[in-house]
């Protein structure tokens, strides 16, 4: 799976995008992801390139796959 990310401000519907920011998993159909690629409002990253906070945090992103912290992120980043 790719993960989407905003490299401009961009607003979609009633929702802004911040530059950096993930776009979320089918928030647009293809043919709109790849217009907004031609346009540069958006860069694909494959999943071994950037980790996705969506997969990571999939309880509250309401994507259906996951992604996992190492065992060194959770020692770093998580609250035990």
């Amino acid at each position: 799976m790719k993960t989407l990310v905003v490299i401009r401000a961009l607003q979609i519907g009633e929702c802004h995008f911040k530059h950096g920011e993930e776009l979320p998993p089918h928030a647009l159909p293809r043919e709109a992801i790849e217009l907004h690629i031609e346009r540069k409002h958006l860069v694909e990253y494959d999943a071994s390139e950037r980790r996705s906070l969506h997969r990571l945090l999939h309880r509250f992103s309401d994507c259906s796959q996951a992604e996992r912290l190492s065992s060194a992120e959770l020692a770093a980043y998580a609250l035990t």
